[in-house]
Order: structure tokens, then sequence, then C-alpha cells
């Protein structure tokens, strides 16, 4: 019995060590996940910005002649002949710039 007392206490060592690393390796996970998610691509205000460009550029396609060039400019190359990539900026009130590019395919 005596011999028996001897091995659980290096057995109770090897599990709270085990326990540890377990424990230490979902907090790795954990702590991964969290900054992924915040992140400042998965934030509202880049959501809400990107929102503003394509609405920005829907609008700039139903009528060109409202277009404001202070806040707004274009930039349009023709890629093939069907095929057009027209980038879009736009200066919100903080005199941030907003870019985003779009492909437009024609049939034409």
């Amino acid at each position: 019995m005596a011999l028996l007392k001897k091995y659980y206490k290096a057995n109770s060592l090897i599990e709270s060590v085990i326990a540890l690393t377990i424990i230490s390796i979902c907090l790795f996970i954990a702590i991964l996940v969290y900054s992924h998610v915040f992140s400042p691509k998965t934030s509202t205000q880049h959501y809400n910005k990107q929102n503003v460009l394509n609405q920005q550029f829907y609008e700039l396609q139903l009528n060109e002649e409202n277009v404001n060039p202070e806040t707004i400019s274009v930039e349009e190359n023709w890629l093939n002949t069907n095929l057009r990539e027209i980038s879009v900026q736009v200066k919100d009130s903080v005199d941030s710039d907003l870019k985003a590019t779009f492909y437009l395919y024609s049939n034409e």
C-alpha cells in the first residue's frame, strides 16, 4: 500500500500538468478567435463606409450629372473590349478617403 501512495502523487502531478496544457491551448485558441473577430475589417464602421461607397457608386450609375467633384472622383479603365474597371474614391465629412474598385461587364 505504501508503494501505491507514492505513485498516486506522481499521477496527480502529471494530471495537473496535462490539465494546464489543455487549458493554455484552449486559451490560445480563444485569444486568436477574439483577435480575428474584433479586427478593423469586421467593425461596423468598416461596413458602414463600404455601404456608403457602394451607394455612391450606384447613384453615379443612375445619374452621372449629379456628381459632386469635391467628394467623388471616378476613374475608368477598359481592361478589354467588354470589361471595364471603375475606381471610385469618396471623401466623407472627416476627409478620410474611401476607395473601391468595381468591374462592369458589357455584352455590347
